[in-house]
């Protein structure tokens, strides 16, 4: 079962609607790739590289977009 599945699931069984899930569901799920970004750098990410984290995932760059454009 992949995190998006598995996270509707534990909504689902908390007693979340489909409209709260499938508004919060988005969010999540950039909050964990976020954390992804920040387990492949190896580091902390500074307020700024946040903040661009945050933008290229919410215009739907992958993960190792994101990587890729910081390391550059």
């Amino acid at each position: 079962m992949d995190a998006e599945a598995l996270i509707k699931a534990a909504l689902r069984e908390a007693g979340y609607g489909p409209d709260t899930i499938g508004s919060a569901l988005p969010r999540i799920m950039r909050i964990l790739q976020a954390e992804d970004v920040r387990i492949e750098m190896g580091r902390a990410l500074s307020r700024k590289e946040r903040e661009h984290v945050r933008l290229q995932l919410e215009l739907g760059f992958d993960v190792s977009e994101v990587v890729a454009g910081l390391k550059a």
